[in-house]
């Protein structure tokens, strides 16, 4: 999808448009699924969900994909909520409003990444199917069928190839403990999670985090919160309220399983033997649903708050209770302020140097096909021109031709191997100390491209009898005399996976197109409507 949208809009637009839209829409969706119309309680769970160290740590981690998912996760619920109310009547009729909006919130978290789209689809399942279920006979079954059918169809495109793909997808079990959730304070690796930190890279956390300021700060905050579960329970209908703490709390255990030796040995089995199972490395981002409740409590807290009796004249209790409403929803930002201007500085515009461009023309204007041997023999390198910052590997995404790196994910202290098998097959070619020109043409590759970053030097010799082809100070290209041979790896086959490539876009296409969002939050659902006009 974004390389489509990159033919119509210059792709560097199309990255700030998903950055600034997944951020609106997460604070719109929070907003909207906040049961009241008071002012200030939406803004406050808005700014909470969007301004928050899990928004922080995977923006620094370039994980745009997963915040489109995050984004998508209120509307979700929201739409899950207005699905589970229609089954409150004497008919077991679906309105075709509320499905579409929620196979189209389905679609956007599916098509963000596919960890996204299981959180999404778990949420949504939890707020359907918790009792007390609404409805006669075996209406909320058919809705939690519903939902599951939905989910599988917009997570086909990833779904489908994963499970058609020869020998199965690689089973990685050091990657679960290489990437389990970390503490980033004093409060453990459970009270960080709770203060939607708890990323394994320290490099990520924001600076502060976990601090006593913070702390304090932070207590506040959650004080808020737990004043505004009672309002959430009473408000939201019984079983929409439970299903969306209950996936909350699956989420929470998700994410802090690996530091409870219990729990630990059942993730590794998850991760080596269950279809899908590494989706649960990278374990913290399974508070998201946490996020989103947290976020709605706390809004619900700043209304509880500003209706109690202030005391006192009232021009000085609506002066005091305007200057608390403020504090409140900004509470957020004063707690995190590291996240504004892009972290902090952290994350800025870089051009990449023409010789990129030059190299990729070069390559492009060879008749004779094959790969393109990437050097240094690393995921994750450093560059000059990037202000020494680490980058992954570009090749793949600037070239056209087959780019083969390594993908081995080098950690402190151990390497989670890769799963590309044209990598497993040169390693050890590279690793040796051999010149490579001999064995390149066997092993199906044209060029070979050096990186001036990093070891490079210690290739340069290896190269000997290669043609070069471009020298520039970020890079070289150099040609493999010859005729590669060609080399081809089993795949998926192509039918079922265009199949359901074309019946996900299909469905989106259909969800899409005649969706329609009101703007007013929903009905109240009990006879907590009193404080509906709020105090913001």
């Amino acid at each position: 999808l974004v390389a489509l949208a990159s033919r119509l809009v210059p792709a560097d637009v199309v990255q700030k448009l998903l950055l600034a839209g997944a951020m609106v829409a997460a604070a719109a969706g929070a907003a909207r699924l906040v049961p009241t119309r008071g002012l200030a309680a939406r803004a406050a769970a808005a700014a909470l969900y969007a301004w928050n160290p899990f928004v922080y740590e995977r923006l620094v981690m370039g994980h745009w994909g997963l915040l489109v998912s995050y984004a998508a996760l209120p509307w979700a619920a929201d739409a899950a909520v207005a699905l589970r109310a229609a089954g409150a009547g004497p008919t077991t009729h679906v309105p075709s409003g509320a499905l579409r909006r929620l196979v189209a919130a389905l679609a956007v978290a599916a098509f963000g990444s596919p960890a996204g789209g299981v959180i999404a689809a778990g949420v949504v399942l939890c707020v359907v199917a918790t009792p007390p279920w609404p409805g006669p006979g075996r209406a909320p079954l058919r809705r939690a069928g519903l939902v599951v059918a939905s989910a599988l169809v917009v997570n086909a495109p990833w779904l489908v190839p994963s499970l058609l793909r020869p020998g199965g997808v690689p089973a990685r079990p050091a990657g679960a403990g290489a990437f389990a959730s970390r503490p980033d304070g004093p409060l453990g690796t459970v009270g960080s999670l709770i203060g939607l930190g708890g990323i394994w890279n320290a490099q990520a956390v924001p600076p502060g985090l976990g601090s006593w300021p913070w702390l304090a700060g932070f207590t506040v905050v959650l004080a808020v919160m737990a004043a505004g579960v009672p309002p959430l329970l009473r408000r939201l209908e019984p079983g929409a309220a439970a299903g969306l703490l209950l996936a909350a709390g699956v989420g929470l255990v998700v994410a802090a399983a690996y530091a409870v030796p219990g729990l630990r040995v059942l993730v590794d089995l998850a991760v080596a033997n269950l279809p899908g199972g590494g989706l649960v490395r990278d374990a913290q981002k399974f508070v998201a649903p946490l996020a989103l409740v947290e976020a709605v409590a706390f809004g619900l807290g700043v209304e509880r708050l500003l209706a109690a009796s202030w005391g006192g004249p009232v021009e000085r209790a609506l002066r005091w209770r305007r200057l608390a409403a403020a504090g409140l929803v900004a509470a957020p930002v004063l707690l995190l302020p590291a996240l504004a201007w892009g972290a902090a500085g952290r994350l800025a515009a870089v051009r990449y140097p023409p010789a990129f461009a030059e190299a990729r023309a070069a390559m492009a204007a060879d008749p004779v096909p094959g790969a393109v041997l990437v050097l240094p023999w690393h995921l994750y390198m450093t560059h000059p021109w990037n202000g020494d910052r680490v980058l992954l590997d570009p090749a793949q995404r600037w070239f056209t031709r087959r780019a083969v790196g390594n993908d081995d994910l080098e950690l402190a202290g151990m390497t989670v191997p890769g799963e590309d098998p044209y990598g497993s097959r040169l390693g050890p070619l590279v690793r040796g100390s051999a010149p490579l020109g001999p064995a390149l043409p066997a092993a199906g590759v044209r060029h070979v491209l050096l990186f001036k970053a990093g070891d490079w030097p210690a290739y340069r010799p290896r190269l000997a009898g290669l043609a070069p082809v471009v020298d520039r100070p970020e890079l070289a290209l150099y040609r493999v005399p010859g005729r590669p041979a060609a080399v081809r790896f089993a795949t998926p086959p192509a039918v079922p996976v265009l199949a359901a490539d074309l019946l996900a876009a299909a469905v989106a296409l259909w969800a899409w197109t005649g969706l329609s969002l009101p703007v007013r939050p929903r009905r109240l659902v009990s006879s907590d409507r009193q404080s509906e006009g709020g105090h913001g």
